[in-house]
């Protein structure tokens, strides 16, 4: 039941926005734990070795880090770090260096292969550079295989895998402020 100042104030509309946003709020408390963070693991002790491990990809055998200089590096190989890749590229812009830590393209959707996994927005909206790959989604709420299989279809249609190098984390990134780069 809406009084007559609500009625007002959300005059047009079919519902009642502040008894959506109060439903919404109780349905998080609900999922929301007194423990907060602290229901998480800590990847430390017996569990150190899974921050450094990728259980999907296969193992790779130990390297020296990697040294050098590009014009841009991109941490991250998930939709923000290709797109901008991409864009970079169209602009003329090669000597770029993609890292991520993972062994492949898809950031998130790399990592999520978990059974049923499926993103809640729009594939429309949400997969970038479907227009440029000539690409549409197979469903108006993409399953993460099919994310993860758009990942690759942009870092190819790019030549992004020239450019980046997987199961690789960046520890260290210095300023040169003589040489101001």
């Amino acid at each position: 039941m809406t009084d007559n100042a609500t009625t007002t104030k959300y005059e047009g509309l079919e519902f009642d926005p502040d008894e959506l946003r109060a439903k919404y709020l109780a349905e998080r408390d609900k999922r929301l734990r007194p423990e907060g963070e602290a229901q998480y693991l800590e990847t430390r002790g017996e569990y150190a070795h899974y921050a450094n491990v990728d259980p999907i990809a296969p193992e790779r055998e130990p390297r020296e880090a990697i040294t050098g200089e590009v014009d841009v590096v991109i941490i991250g190989g998930g939709f923000s770090g290709m797109l901008m890749a991409a864009r970079l590229l169209e602009l003329g812009i090669t000597d770029v260096r993609i890292v991520d830590s993972g062994a492949d393209f898809g950031g998130t959707w790399y990592w999520n292969r978990y059974p049923g996994a499926q993103c809640d927005i729009e594939s429309y909206c949400y997969l970038p550079l479907l227009e440029e790959t000539g690409y549409m989604p197979k469903e108006k709420y993409s399953y993460a295989p099919e994310i993860f299989e758009h990942s690759q279809r942009i870092g190819k249609q790019y030549g992004l895998y020239d450019l980046a190098v997987f199961q690789t984390r960046v520890t260290d990134l210095s300023w040169d402020e003589e040489l101001r780069r």
